[in-house]
């Protein structure tokens, strides 16, 4: 299976071609709106943990990813955080609040150091207008994250914790895992609690689930915040996809 390799970011430009996933914005437009998209806005670099968009904030502009990854998150009254997806290069975030200019409905945190271009809403809506295919892609995109979000919880109703963490750990080694001798690693810094918050999982449950895949011999490890992944066929069949 080829896993996309995103391009490094250095003084605004890729140090290698880039090769975006396949399921990302970047990835779906073609070659020459791909290339404009890129090259409107500003080029912004974060640091780890650093709260990119804030939910409820009323700002408008998104981001889409050049390198690194970031967490989308939300927040309850009470002060419960539940982790709801992650997104990496090629990816577009924020792009509700552009479009519908109602307060962003989540937080985003970035995972690492993050390369972005900061796009206002304004300059959004001008290259939509110009480029009908961004336009069809921008739905698309949209599309695959409800029916992402509506797998989850079907996954809920129908599989114990540890198996919808393994179908959560599954797709994301497809869009972003990284080959090695040993097996698959997913590569983006998250902790067990947050890998099982994606699949509707709460904390006090996140340690069995990922006991029930080791024991499994699915997922050997959890260290420095990655998963290691002996077999990914072996993965899949445990979480019945």
């Amino acid at each position: 299976m080829a896993v996309a390799t995103a391009p490094r970011w250095g003084s605004g430009t890729a140090t290698q071609d880039p090769v975006w996933p396949g399921n990302s914005l970047l990835g779906r437009l073609r070659e020459i709106t791909r290339q404009e998209l890129i090259d409107i806005g500003t080029l912004v670099r974060y640091t780890a943990d650093r709260e990119v968009m804030e939910q409820d904030a009323k700002d408008t502009h998104v981001l889409l990813l050049l390198d690194g990854f970031v967490k989308v998150q939300v927040t309850d009254q009470r002060g419960n955080s539940a982790l709801l997806a992650v997104r990496g290069p090629g990816d577009l975030v924020g792009e509700m609040t552009a479009l519908d200019q109602e307060p962003r409905p989540a937080t985003v945190v970035t995972c690492g150091d993050v390369v972005a271009k900061l796009i206002t809403s304004g300059e959004l809506m001008s290259f939509l207008h110009r480029r009908n295919d961004m336009f069809v892609e921008l739905i698309g995109m949209i599309n695959d994250r409800l029916q992402w979000a509506n797998q989850r919880r079907r996954d809920f109703l129908s599989h114990p914790p540890a198996e919808r963490v393994a179908r959560v750990l599954a797709e994301l080694v497809q869009t972003y895992g990284r080959e090695e001798p040993h097996g698959w690693t997913l590569g983006i810094p998250l902790t067990k609690v947050e890998l099982a918050s994606i699949a509707g999982t709460k904390p006090r449950t996140a340690q069995k689930a990922f006991s029930d895949l080791r024991k499994a011999g699915v997922v050997v490890s959890h260290l420095r915040r990655d998963v290691l992944i002996p077999d990914l066929a072996a993965l899949r069949e445990f979480a019945g996809i």
